[in-house]
């Protein structure tokens, strides 16, 4: 399982969430009590918002407790709004093009979950993403698939309706789901 973190409010350290608390997502990702297994070591990744409209992002592929620069960053990046992945793969190998959160202009994306069936239907689905979203496509996990959904959808104009829409998309084709899917963004 992902372990997520999300903020918004005034602007504070990054490591007031991200590294310092006893049960801070750093902390989470070295011993995960409600997991099957304890260790979160696929990567990780932080993205936050300052002045400029889009995100600031910082990904690793290495596990988020044995990166040295990490608390560091998170000491020194102060924000109002950021999010905080540790990552556990399901689909897509270990690279940084798969790490989470995922930044477009002003957008940024995380999920804990996963859409068994995205190869069965990622042909389907990279149909739909419009000629600039498909190009900035790096990675190859059903989550960076799902954003793209949410972008091709409208997100920035009606999130409900994109929303909609790319889960729509996802279960179109009920034959080829054959485990459960899980959306947590």
């Amino acid at each position: 399982m992902c372990r997520l973190a999300a903020y918004i409010g005034p602007a504070i350290p990054l490591q007031n969430i991200v590294a310092s608390p006893a049960h801070s997502l750093l902390h989470q990702s070295m011993a995960a009590s409600e997991a099957l297994l304890p260790l979160n070591g696929d990567g990780f990744g932080i993205c936050w918002y300052g002045p400029d409209a889009e995100p600031g992002r910082y990904v690793e592929t290495m596990p988020a407790w044995s990166d040295s620069n990490l608390k560091s960053i998170c000491r020194l990046i102060q924000a109002p709004i950021f999010l905080a992945h540790v990552r556990a793969s399901t689909i897509g190998e270990t690279m940084r093009a798969n790490c989470h959160p995922f930044v477009f202009k002003q957008w940024s994306f995380m999920h804990n979950g996963n859409i068994p069936h995205i190869n069965r239907i990622r042909r389907r689905l990279e149909s739909i993403l419009p000629d600039e979203v498909y190009a900035q496509r790096q990675g190859t996990t059903d989550s960076e698939m799902f954003f793209q959904l949410l972008l091709a959808y409208g997100i920035e104009n009606d999130v409900k309706t994109a929303w909609s829409r790319a889960i729509g998309a996802v279960l179109a084709d009920h034959q080829s789901i054959d485990r459960p899917v899980r959306i947590v963004c």
